[in-house]
């Protein structure tokens, strides 16, 4: 039900409020960036990724993905719903993350990624 009130939300927010948001989200990514740590978590028989922001001053943002390509789509919808960009002017290619298959790629209990644009 929550995904369907945020998508009639989305198609209620003016193009200028959501540029408004975009804007603050890409000041952030260009002056400041988000850095997350990686880890690669086998347990009950799963396995998967998680990532968990840090230092980040808005907060703490986690998500997780069980492949690399899926982890990094969850990253961005994770930054976009932190700064409140509705669903419908969200642009994945907005954000770049720097080092995520190469590094989640190799074996290392964590690892860092960099979210800029």
């Amino acid at each position: 039900m929550n995904y369907f009130i945020q998508r009639i939300r989305s198609y209620l927010t003016t193009p200028t409020q959501a540029q408004e948001k975009i804007s603050d989200l890409v000041v952030e990514l260009r002056h400041r960036g988000i850095n997350f740590e990686v880890r690669e978590i086998n347990e009950d028989g799963e396995h998967y990724f998680l990532a968990k922001s840090v230092g980040y001053p808005r907060g703490t943002m986690i998500t997780t993905g069980r492949t690399p390509e899926e982890l990094g789509y969850m990253i961005k919808d994770a930054i976009f719903t932190s700064f409140g960009v509705p669903a419908r002017y969200c642009n994945p290619d907005l954000i770049n993350l720097e080092n995520l298959s190469k590094n989640l790629n190799t074996p290392a209990q964590e690892t860092k990624v960099y979210a800029t644009t």
